[in-house]
Order: structure tokens, then C-alpha cells, then sequence
């Protein structure tokens, strides 16, 4: 057998609506491989013009078939795959990972067309893993996986989180980089790049705990700092978006990384890095001035609610009044911020009561989104429906309150909101009304998106002509109407929604 190893990326939204990006969770798995000869063969739809086709060719002599799949439509797409190179070669391993298998493995391996499950920190597990399929030894020392033993799923113990230091960079060189690189506003040649694992926080609703065990490591800064350098170098690549799930944890590094790129006068854009509102709200000028100075542009943050109360029951320890604080120093030191909020939160089994709280945090919501967007219009706002994810705290509190949740792996490929079914969602929980669950969508998919005047990206990315001239002036008139809506506070009547959700479903927005 050649040292090969086939992965896979399913596409996280349906097909007519393809997603560009940087397949990193494959590629930070293969790294060591890479490191030792291995042939590593990386597949996505946005890489192939027929991944099935190819999938079914590479897979004939690999040890195994790998996929990264989170909840939703990825699940469907990588589900579809597995079955069809099952058919076709029974006897080669099919290996899930990503997020959704760490949290339900059993589950996920009950599944007969997935045979082995890596959980948590695939980067050391999956190595090792593949050594141990080639040498054809027994999978029973393989720590953090879980596996099937002729009709038996046995789980191996948990492998302790190891230090992404100790790791080669992220091979790049494995996908064709320039059908990974996208424009934005910041730049024309982005690309997705990941410096730390894990956050040592534990909100509500989310599962990073169960995955990471509430543990971070860092790359150092200086490793940082050369990465970018190279990436800047070889790819010409002017921003970066940072995919570490928070940052900011290491102030220190943080200082230094900036430093660093000053130093080095490696002039790249910063972007879409995730941050705790708390955690920044409390950092020095002087560190606020070289994040700036070094090219932070767009910081992700998690506002989730204008309601204290909704705060508190999310564990999210952050006072409203600190969000407004962060605002003001974003706006000071030229940095767009990306808020997120969410609505919808289990609050009690008595349904008046949920629909008076439901209500009480969507007017508070709206009234903070108004206060920050009076201290900088440039800012960006999204709005979801809350859904429980297995793992979270708030998880086994939803479930009690009536949730539906599937029995199987299957079933979690359309438990989240999908743009085919853009209000399913208020069937998964019982405790938001329908009307309100569609307000939080229009707010979110349009009047905040057209609020956002970067969203005109999305129309200069298409190619010049009399198509491109006609979608201007449609997303200015939609603009106008957007921002008429929302200073109204008007939401009903939403013709304009339905034609721009109509061209952002059938791609011509993408």
C-alpha cells in the first residue's frame, strides 16, 4: 500500500451556493504527514470540478479516507461521499473528525458508512493514526479516537492537548492556493490562517468547553510573526483572517505579535480575529495603538444580547455596558467590529413567560445594535435564532423545554438553519414564535448585511458588465430601503427581503 491518505472537505452550504476558503482543519491534520513523505491528496468543491470522481480514483491505493465535518449540511455532503466510496471499496477505513464527532463520536460512528472517529485535537491524533492503519496494527493504542471492532464501538481513552508549537507550519502548498484566495475590502488577496486552539472560557451555548476541555495554546509570537511573513512572501497575500476561536486570551503575545510585525515592517491586514468583549475592553492604549498600527482591521465579537439578564443566564460575564466601552475604543482606533447576537434563549416552560423574555431581549438587543451603530456606522451586526448544540450547558436545558433533537448522524445534517429552509428553524425549538424567528433572520441576512456598505464586495467580485451595473444600483435602492426599515423600526411588507434572499440563494450574490 502507498503512503497516501485521502481528505476530504464537505461543502457547508448546498451546492448551488459553493464556499471558498482554506480547507485548514485538513490541512492542519496533515502537516506531520506531510512532514514525512506522506502523499497527501486534499479534496473540496471548491478545488475540484468533480470531487466524487476524483475521490473514487485517489482512494483506490490510500490507507484511508479522512473527513472534517461540522453540524449541518456538511454532514449531509460528507455523509454522501462516505456512502459512495464505501460501495466501492468496503475495506478502506472511512475516518470522521471535526467539532460534531468529537462531541457525539458514538453517535457518529454508529453511522455504517463511518468506521473510525478522531475527537478533539486531530493534528497529533490522526498522525498517528494513519501509521497505525499502514502498519496494519490494532487501533487499541491509538489515543482520542473511536472505532468499531466487528459490531462493537469501542472508545479509546482521551489524548491529552498537545502543544501546537511542537508542530511543522500548515502545509499550504497541498491545495492550489489561488483558488484559495479571496478579495475583501482590505485587500485582494486573503487567505484563512489559524495561530491558537481553544479558549478558556465557558459560555452557555458553547461546545468549544467539551472539544478543548476549556484549555489554549498559543503559537509563539514570534512564530507568529514568521508565518505571516512567508505567507505575505510566497502567496502575496495582504490579509489574513484569523480562525483561532479567541485570540486575545495571551495579552502579552498578542503586544509581542504586533511588535513584532512593525518590526519586521511585514505589512499585512488583520481580520474577522475573534475576541471576548471583556477581555479587550480592559486592554491598555498601548496595546490598542500596535494593534492598530499593525494592521488589525475587523475584530469578531460575541455581544449576544442587550438583556443583562439574557447574559447572565448565558454565563457569558460580560456587562452591557462593557460592549459599549469596546465600541468606543473599535472607533478610536479605526477597527470595524462584527457583533453577534442571538435570540431565543430556553427560558422556561411556561410559554407566556418565554414569549415575554423573547420579547424583552429583542427590544433590548435592538436598542444596544442602535446605540453602537450611532458610535460607528461602519460596523457590522448579526442576528440568530438560537439552537442548543449537544455539549453546551444550555443544551440539556433546551431538551427539557421540549427540544427534537435526531438519533442519529444523519439527522443533524438539517438541524441547523440552512439557506434552502431559511425558516425551519422555528420547528427544532418551541419557545420562539415563527414571526419573531423570521424578524431575526431579515435583520440579519438583510437589513444588517445592507446596513454594513462593505456588502458592496459582493457585487465587485462580479465580473464587469451590464449585470454588474444593474446589481449596484438594485443594492443602493436596497440599502436605502434597509436603512429606512431599521431607523423605523418597520419589518413587515418585506417584498425587498424576498428578492434579495432570492439572489443570494440562487448564487448571483455569492
Amino acid at each position: 500500500m502507498k503512503k497516501k491518505v485521502v481528505l476530504f472537505l464537505p461543502s457547508p452550504v448546498s451546492y448551488s451556493r459553493s464556499w471558498r476558503g482554506v480547507p485548514l482543519s485538513l490541512l492542519a491534520i496533515s502537516r506531520i504527514l506531510d512532514k514525512e513523505n506522506f502523499e497527501i491528496k486534499i479534496i473540496s468543491r471548491f478545488l475540484s470540478d468533480n470531487p466524487e470522481k476524483e475521490i473514487l480514483k485517489e482512494a483506490q491505493d490510500s490507507i484511508c479516507l479522512g473527513i472534517s465535518a461540522m453540524i449541518g449540511f456538511q454532514i449531509y455532503d460528507g455523509l454522501a461521499l462516505s456512502k459512495l466510496v464505501k460501495e466501492k471499496y468496503p475495506a478502506l477505513p472511512i475516518v470522521w473528525g471535526g467539532w460534531h464527532s468529537s462531541i457525539l463520536p458514538k453517535q457518529t460512528c454508529e453511522n455504517p458508512n463511518v468506521d473510525i472517529v478522531v475527537r478533539g485535537q486531530g493534528d497529533f491524533v490522526f498522525p498517528e493514526l494513519v501509521k497505525t492503519l499502514l502498519k496494519k496494527e490494532d487501533l487499541n493504542q491509538v489515543l482520542g479516537i473511536t472505532y468499531k471492532k466487528g459490531k462493537k464501538i469501542i472508545s479509546n481513552p482521551n489524548r491529552q492537548f498537545g502543544d501546537i508549537n511542537l508542530l511543522p507550519p500548515i502545509p499550504y502548498h497541498l491545495v492550489d492556493i489561488e483558488k484559495c484566495v479571496e478579495p475583501s475590502e482590505y485587500g485582494k488577496r486573503g487567505i484563512f490562517y489559524v495561530s491558537s486552539y481553544g479558549c478558556p472560557f465557558s459560555c452557555g451555548f458553547c461546545v468549544e468547553p467539551v472539544v478543548y476541555k476549556k484549555q489554549w495554546i498559543g503559537l509563539t509570537a514570534d512564530r507568529v510573526v514568521e508565518e505571516w511573513g512567508f505567507l505575505a512572501k510566497k502567496y502575496r497575500i495582504d490579509s489574513l483572517v484569523l480562525a483561532d476561536s479567541n485570540f486575545f486570551v495571551d495579552k502579552k503575545r498578542v503586544y509581542e505579535i504586533c511588535r513584532g510585525l512593525l518590526k519586521k515592517q511585514i505589512k499585512i491586514k488583520w481580520r474577522h480575529v475573534n475576541g471576548r468583549i471583556s477581555q479587550l475592553a480592559s486592554y491598555e492604549s498601548e496595546i490598542w495603538e500596535v494593534m492598530e498600527k499593525s494592521g488589525c482591521v475587523l475584530i469578531n465579537t460575541g455581544a449576544e444580547s442587550g438583556s443583562q439578564e439574557a447574559l447572565d443566564l448565558i454565563q457569558k460575564k460580560l456587562e452591557v455596558d462593557e460592549t459599549i466601552k469596546f465600541t468606543n475604543l473599535c472607533k478610536k482606533y479605526h477597527i470595524k467590529v462584527q457583533f453577534s447576537f442571538l435570540l431565543g434563549l430556553p427560558w422556561s416552560k411556561n410559554q407566556k413567560l418565554c414569549e415575554l423574555h423573547i420579547k424583552d431581549e429583542y427590544a433590548k438587543t435592538i436598542s444596544l445594535v442602535e446605540k453602537l451603530n450611532g458610535i460607528s456606522d461602519s460596523n457590522r451586526f448579526t442576528y440568530y435564532v438560537y439552537l442548543p448544540y449537544p455539549g453546551a450547558p444550555l443544551f440539556d436545558r433546551a431538551v427539557k423545554l421540549g427540544l427534537k433533537i435526531p438519533s442519529s448522524l444523519i439527522g443533524w445534517s438539517n438541524y441547523l438553519l440552512s439557506p434552502e429552509d431559511a425558516f425551519k428553524i422555528i420547528t427544532r425549538q418551541k419557545w420562539i414564535s415563527p414571526k419573531m424567528a423570521k424578524r431575526v433572520n431579515m435583520l440579519s441576512q438583510y437589513v444588517f448585511a445592507l446596513m454594513d456598505k462593505s456588502t458592496i464586495m459582493l457585487i465587485e467580485k462580479l465580473p464587469d458588465g451590464p449585470y454588474k451595473f444593474i446589481y449596484k444600483k438594485i443594492f443602493f435602492l436596497a440599502r436605502k430601503i434597509a436603512l429606512l426599515r431599521f431607523k423605523y423600526k418597520f419589518f413587515s411588507l418585506s417584498v425587498d427581503y424576498f428578492i434579495f434572499n432570492w439572489l443570494h440563494k440562487h448564487g448571483k450574490l455569492d
